[in-house]
């Protein structure tokens, strides 16, 4: 069962001289329970397919052309704003890659894990609040959770600021996970803790995943579907160990070389 169909995606960016295509006629579809990855160099339009699904394309000041998003069947591009509110966070949600630029300096983390709760959940009271975050902590390995909730961002370390990140995309039990690139900037041995952890939330709570990442070795590792992405299209996609053995294309040949 396809729980997301993309149909023909072409998302482009107006620069002060021209208008750049960075994503062109993408098309692809994700199976419940699966994990497909989204593989390519920086600049081949990966983490701006990631951007539409989540409709955060206009923050950068891109502009989906034309095609369709389907979530379970329902065409995200046509549902109204709180349709999608809704949806992004509670059903849908998404790790980023930079904790540093996602979490407020000035904010206690806490609040902000329990700010993406509180969104989705108006009425909760301030205890189910409490418990709920301190199951989300625990759920990505932060046990100290009184410690790690009366700290600020700066407190903490990379890897801890980026499994919060992770505690505040499954706040809500979403089905469908989306990481771009988490875990740029972290050190190798860290980014195996991350990446195990993301797969293990995966397996434990039933996720279907979308992973963006410019790693071959991360991507033959963790995905059980692959798309490789060149210059804003899809060169080629199918099962990931496939791809790996008998490369279609000469791009995927030569990132698998690398």
């Amino acid at each position: 069962m396809n729980i997301l169909e993309i149909k023909n995606l072409s998302v482009e960016y107006k620069t002060s001289s021209s208008i750049v295509g960075a994503v062109k006629n993408v098309s692809f579809n994700v199976k419940k329970g699966e994990t497909f990855v989204i593989v390519g160099r920086s600049g081949s339009g990966k983490s701006t397919v990631a951007s539409a699904i989540m409709d955060l394309t206009g923050i950068d000041g891109g502009k989906i052309k034309s095609g369709s998003i389907f979530y379970r069947g329902k065409d995200l591009l046509k549902m109204t704003f709180d349709e999608k509110r809704v949806l992004k966070g509670s059903k849908i949600s998404m790790i980023f890659q930079d904790p540093q630029s996602y979490l407020n300096p000035v904010i206690k983390v806490g609040k902000q894990i329990a700010e993406s709760f509180t969104i989705h959940n108006s009425q909760a009271s301030n205890d189910e609040i409490r418990k709920r975050v301190d199951e989300a902590l625990k759920k990505v390995k932060l046990d100290d959770t009184e410690r790690i909730f009366n700290s600020y961002p700066h407190q903490l370390s990379g890897g801890q600021k980026q499994r919060v990140l992770i505690a505040m995309a499954i706040m809500n039990n979403p089905e469908f996970l989306i990481a771009d690139e988490p875990t740029t900037g972290l050190d190798a041995s860290i980014q195996k803790q991350i990446l195990d952890l993301i797969n293990e939330l995966k397996n434990t709570l039933g996720l279907t995943l979308i992973m963006i990442t410019h790693n071959m070795r991360i991507a033959r590792r963790y995905s059980d579907t692959m798309a490789v992405m060149h210059n804003g299209e899809i060169v080629e996609i199918g099962n990931t160990e496939e791809i790996f053995k008998n490369p279609k294309h000469e791009y995927t040949k030569l990132l698998i070389n690398v």
